[in-house]
C-alpha cells in the first residue's frame, strides 16, 4: 500500500547505483530539537551525524537549498517530543 501511495517503481525497475541522484533532507526547528532529531536518526542507522552541515541561521537556508530543474519538495511535520 505504501508503494502505491508514494509511487515506487517495482523493485526490478529501480535505478542502479551509477544512476543514483541525491535527496536533500532539511531539518528546520529549534536547535535542541534539530540536534535531537539528528541523534535519533543516527541511532536508527538512517544517517551519520558527521554528514549533516553545520547549523545555519534561518536567513541562510534559501542560499543552502539550490533548486535543480524539475525538483519538488515535500515537508514532513510532526510535533517534537518533550
Amino acid at each position: 500500500m505504501a508503494d502505491e501511495f508514494i509511487g515506487l517503481p517495482p523493485s526490478g525497475d529501480r535505478s542502479t547505483q551509477r544512476n543514483r541522484r541525491s535527496v536533500k533532507i532539511l531539518l528546520i526547528g529549534q536547535p535542541e530539537d534539530v540536534e535531537m532529531t539528528i541523534a535519533r536518526l543516527h541511532q536508527c542507522s538512517f544517517c551519520r551525524v558527521e554528514d549533516w552541515s553545520k547549523p545555519l541561521p534561518f536567513s541562510q537556508i534559501q542560499q543552502a537549498t539550490v533548486k535543480e530543474a524539475g525538483e519538488i519538495m515535500r515537508i514532513y511535520q510532526r510535533p517534537s517530543t518533550p
